[in-house]
């Protein structure tokens, strides 16, 4: 009876081992095939982001074309003369207080988070450039956007609602057609002295710096950006 006893104990035994066996056995199976799953996704999202990226870069590209006209412009102003031969409708127009909105891309990050892929995308390496990308450059790069917005507005009002100066147009926009209570000479006068006043040459000489400031980072930028597609593509390359 014993030896019987034993023997199904021992049977048992084997069977649940076997099971457990059979278990982690589908586990790793689905571990592998989970993990085959989460690298082909990681390779479909790291092509989605280099075609971010290059976007991001064509964006930051354009605003330094556009900041380095409004630098120049300014300093037209506050630097030389020559502008007194313009026409006054065509001086105001360099003093645009111009600024850039953010025209980059994040929908690929967000949906690698949202996939919990943040940290599997490929090398520890390009985990953490990629996460740094989104969550730190961009985070500062949106934080110089508002910056210059919000002391660009300031001057469009100096120029624009200044009681000084009868406005004719900024930003490009032509109100020749409303009646002005002046000439167009007595207007371009009024806005020269504006130009040459203590408050006006601290507006172009803040505007100067600041979009220096901009120019100097969104080249920054650029350099950051096209290191990450570099290194993006090097990690596909290597799978």
């Amino acid at each position: 009876m014993e030896n019987k006893t034993s023997k199904y104990f021992k049977y048992a035994i084997g069977e649940i081992i076997l099971v457990v066996i059979g278990i982690l056995i589908a586990l790793q199976i689905n571990n592998w095939n989970q993990e085959r799953i989460n690298q082909q996704k990681a390779i479909v999202y790291l092509n989605s982001l280099i075609e971010d990226i290059e976007s991001d870069v064509i964006n930051y590209n354009g605003n330094i074309t556009n900041y380095q006209t409004s630098l120049n412009n300014n300093k037209r102003l506050l630097i030389n003369d020559d502008y007194k031969l313009l026409e006054g409708d065509s001086i105001i127009k360099l003093v645009s207080g111009y600024y850039e909105v953010d025209r980059t891309s994040s929908q690929t990050y967000e949906k690698i988070k949202n996939a919990g892929l943040a940290e599997s995308l490929g090398s520890e390496e390009v985990n953490k450039v990629i996460n740094d990308y989104y969550n730190a450059q961009k985070s500062y790069y949106q934080t110089m956007l508002r910056w210059d917005k919000d002391f660009s507005d300031k001057d469009v009002n100096f120029w624009t609602y200044n009681t000084n100066y009868e406005s004719s147009s900024i930003r490009n926009y032509n109100t020749n057609a409303l009646p002005f209570l002046n000439s167009a000479a007595k207007r371009k006068e009024d806005l020269i002295n504006l130009i040459e006043s203590t408050q006006g040459r601290n507006h172009l000489r803040n505007a100067i710096i600041r979009k220096e400031h901009t120019l100097y980072r969104a080249n920054e930028f650029v350099v950051t950006a096209e290191n990450l597609i570099n290194l993006i593509t090097k990690e596909l390359n290597s799978k």
